[in-house]
């Protein structure tokens, strides 16, 4: 598949193969989305998926239902510890409400790379960023 910045996607996956007739590893090679013509509130997502052993071809239709709100907002806020460097993250969902906590390390993560790093290239740090590194456990 080739997303519309340009970029080549391939997904893949375990898929029951009924020439083989066996769980076989597939390869995804086209995806589309269209409005839904039974449900108004969803979109049929047609996938093309290849087998790898016999190369039988095997199309998928799922409706899916158009994300709220709500499930944007909470998937961004679970990709947020992908971004960024988080000792732990929760997100509630309730009726009405959405509640995330986001748990910092203790210690300034990038600050102590960047000083382990000076020490690393120039062989001494000074006795604060030692101290620093100790508190941390990556003193050596």
């Amino acid at each position: 598949m080739i997303s519309s910045s340009g970029k080549v996607l391939q997904y893949h996956g375990k898929k029951v193969c009924i020439k083989c007739n066996r769980i076989t590893d597939h390869t995804c090679f086209h995806m589309r989305y269209r409005k839904s013509e039974t449900n108004d509130d969803a979109y049929a997502k047609t996938e093309t998926w290849n087998c790898d052993a016999c190369h039988t071809d095997k199309v998928i239709v799922k409706e899916i239902p158009i994300p709220t709100e709500k499930a944007m907002l909470v998937k961004l806020l679970m990709s947020l510890s992908e971004k960024y460097e988080l000792e732990g993250s929760t997100v509630a969902v309730c009726a009405r409400e959405v509640r995330a906590t986001f748990r910092f390390p203790e210690h300034d993560l990038p600050k102590l790379r960047d000083i382990a790093d000076k020490w690393a290239e120039r062989g001494y740090i000074n006795a604060k960023h030692l101290l620093m590194l100790e508190r941390a456990g990556m003193g050596g």
